[in-house]
């Protein structure tokens, strides 16, 4: 019977690549600010073959606007991403 051997799809690759610009890790809401866009789905297998981990989380403050109003105001919440150190 053959062994399966899994292996990173582009997606993953990428984020991987991305992380190792960010030594202190990042959250995917400063990753979208940069212009690149990650989701949990692909990141999720990369924490459970020990690749990423998290390593807290990061609030940030934001407007809620409405028609071009800000009406209010919210805090979000985002876990932060780092590669996993072979230390």
């Amino acid at each position: 019977m053959a062994k399966n051997i899994w292996t990173m799809n582009q997606t993953q690759k990428d984020f991987v690549e991305v992380l190792k610009d960010y030594a202190e890790g990042i959250t995917l809401f400063e990753l979208k600010l940069a212009g690149k866009e990650f989701k949990t789905g692909s990141i999720n297998t990369l924490i459970t073959k020990g690749i990423v981990e998290i390593v807290g989380e990061r609030e940030f403050a934001c407007d809620i606007v409405f028609n071009g109003v800000v009406v209010g105001h919210s805090t979000k919440t985002g876990k932060i991403y780092k590669l996993v150190s072979n230390d």
